[in-house]
């Protein structure tokens, strides 16, 4: 990891930029492999700016808390993602990933996140893009159709990667929330205990000094009350399963509640094509031995 503080015209800014390196080994050519993780990237909510034949570059925009580097969450940061293409045989390709992250102090746990996201991009792209059944007639899709072509539903892609990136997020903002909300809560007790102490031993209930005390410990106590809560709900949302037309980072429009008005119960038997066809054919005939020939011989000369 290196670390370099970003300087602009009006002085030294307030957070840094690091970089972080994965790498792994995709199945497919080159060019099979970009086309996939262009559309992983673009699953992730990143904007693609160069899509070169052996490097991509993708950046997404600060969310939430991110916006004001104040959040916990480390994929809330503005970031860069380049990522560079090697092929490592004839049918494998070596890929590259490098996060450019603005970030205050980028943890090692903070770290395993994009290492998370980064592996969860490898999975979406050696995956197919959409489901081979449909989850609501069991119908099999033949092609990359957005709607089952039966039942009419959207075929969803699988979203377990991304849920779990989102859970593994979560809890780990969660984790640094309570952490800070510890630490919090420990200068509380110290200063307040420290108060305690002074007021014992000189007998003063309201001095200056006690004052400071007392004001400085229900300040660290509230900002560490909203930080825990931070974290308390934090580690609620890593709970919640997201909803599957509100949550996700690629949303599909589905069909309204009606769809029975407009298309066929899903109980019909399908018509088969080769019905009315098999009329067509030849009647299957046994086959002749000799024997059979020498019978038909002496039958027709019966007959004369």
């Amino acid at each position: 990891m290196t670390d370099g503080f970003l300087i602009d015209a009006g002085g030294a800014s307030p957070y840094q930029t690091t970089e972080h390196y994965l790498r792994r080994v995709l199945a497919g050519d080159l060019k099979s492999v970009r086309t996939r993780i262009i559309a992983a990237l673009e699953r992730l909510s990143y904007d693609i700016i160069d899509d070169g034949e052996a490097a991509i570059r993708g950046r997404r925009a600060a969310t939430g808390w991110g916006t004001f580097y104040s959040s916990a969450d480390v994929l809330d940061y503005p970031r860069t993602l380049v990522i560079k293409l090697k092929p490592a045989g004839e049918h494998s390709t070596r890929v590259t990933y490098d996060y450019l992250i603005k970030h205050p102090s980028l943890s090692t746990g903070e770290k395993d996140i994009l290492t998370r996201e980064a592996e969860a991009i490898s999975s979406l792209a050696t995956v197919r893009s959409r489901e081979k059944h449909c989850a609501a007639c069991g119908t099999e899709s033949t092609d990359d159709s957005r709607f089952c072509r039966r039942c009419g539903s959207p075929m969803a892609a699988n979203n377990s990667e991304l849920e779990l990136l989102n859970m593994a997020a979560e809890v780990r903002s969660g984790l640094t929330s309570v952490t800070a909300g510890e630490i919090g809560a420990s200068a509380v007790a110290i200063l307040s205990g420290a108060a305690v102490i002074t007021i014992l031993a000189k007998g003063i209930v309201l001095g200056p000094g006690i004052m400071v005390l007392l004001a400085t410990s229900f300040v660290i106590a509230m900002m560490t009350a909203v930080v825990l809560g931070f974290g308390i709900n934090r580690c609620m949302r890593s709970l919640k399963r997201p909803d599957a037309e509100k949550g996700g980072y690629a949303n599909i429009t589905s069909f309204p509640v009606e769809t029975d008005k407009y298309l066929p119960e899903s109980n019909q038997p399908y018509v088969s094509v080769t019905e009315s066809t098999t009329s067509l054919l030849d009647v299957p005939r046994e086959r002749q031995t000799l024997s059979d020939l020498d019978e038909q011989e002496i039958t027709f000369e019966g007959r004369r």
